[in-house]
């Protein structure tokens, strides 16, 4: 065991950076609308990017005496539908970004607005709904195969970004890959526990290092998810 968080140790020191670097952990437990915009833009982009965005939502529906941290999906549709579209939301909220390189890929705004209009349709409303869905088999793969239907959502890492985000429990499938692959086993694995050990060795927050450790496999697998 000491041997195992010594290697997955090395590894996140060689690959995550400094870890004064990592963004700090963040959730929207109570907020759908918070979680589908940060898993939409977090990809490739810099967190301090995604932190604006996220503030200039907070901002504006705070003027409209809203409030962003108890949003879903209906109040994200219809702050999109209050500035004219998902064009000018990307002007005034958002960002010009697109899904992926291809040249014809349309704004993450209008993925964002696609996604929200699915979970709605799908009866997913809040952060609770995701949680119920979440928690049964046949209605998360229903709600998956939604959100990765969306353009630059294919590869299924903003999805489960979404869930880290709506603080469902458990491990990211991806961050456990990262840590079956640099300790070389194959077999079970308790993945949070060698997390949480790593985290205590070095003085790590556990969530932080969770956290980027998916953004390093989101980069790697692409470099972006949004390619797809």
């Amino acid at each position: 065991m000491n041997a195992d968080i010594e290697q997955l140790r090395a590894a996140c020191e060689r690959d995550l950076g400094d870890p004064a670097s990592w963004p700090m952990p963040v959730g929207y437990p109570n907020s759908l609308a918070l979680c589908i915009i940060d898993a939409i833009y977090a990809t490739g982009a810099r967190h301090e990017t995604v932190d604006t965005i996220i503030e200039r939502y907070r901002s504006y529906r705070a003027g409209q005496g809203g409030d962003a941290d108890t949003d879903g999906a209906p109040e994200l549709l219809a702050n999109v539908e209050a500035l004219g579209g998902p064009e000018p939301w990307a002007a005034q909220i958002g960002n010009r970004r697109p899904t992926s390189t291809r040249k014809d890929a349309p704004l993450r705004s209008v993925a964002l607005t696609e996604v929200a209009q699915a979970f709605v349709a799908l009866g997913i409303s809040t952060t609770e709904d995701l949680r119920v869905v979440a928690a049964d088999p046949e209605l998360a793969k229903e709600a998956k195969r939604a959100w990765c239907a969306i353009p630059g959502q294919r590869s299924g890492f903003t999805w489960r970004f979404l869930l880290m985000l709506a603080e469902l429990p458990g491990t990211d499938p991806s961050v456990a890959a990262y840590v079956a692959r640099e300790i070389g086993r194959d077999g079970p694995i308790d993945t949070a526990g060698l997390l949480a050990a790593v985290a205590d060795a070095a003085g790590w927050h556990a969530d932080a290092l969770h956290q980027a450790i998916w953004r390093f496999e989101a980069r790697r697998a692409h470099e972006l998810p949004s390619s797809a």
